[in-house]
């Protein structure tokens, strides 16, 4: 299995994020998709067996994903932070 960390385009609330979430799901060789800690992050698991690279950006554009994975950000305070 493999997980990507990305993001939903558009957001326009939970109904939505569930609606994709639940579609993500129905496809074959989805296995878990998951929200992250910001409002539109999402990680999806999925069998590479059965996805391949060029079938994974045509199941996250046609759910308005960005296609490119998004690499979770590192907790480190910038200089002038807090």
């Amino acid at each position: 299995m493999k997980t990507i960390h990305t993001i939903l385009r558009e957001d326009f609330g939970l109904l939505d994020r569930n609606f994709v979430r639940s579609e993500l799901l129905s496809e074959r060789g989805v296995n878990l998709v998951t929200f992250g800690a910001l409002r539109n992050a999402l990680s999806i698991e999925f069998d590479p067996a059965i996805i391949d690279n060029a079938k994974l950006v045509e199941i996250t554009c046609r759910y308005g994903i960005c296609p490119e994975t998004i690499l979770p950000r590192p907790n480190v305070q910038q200089p002038g932070d807090g």
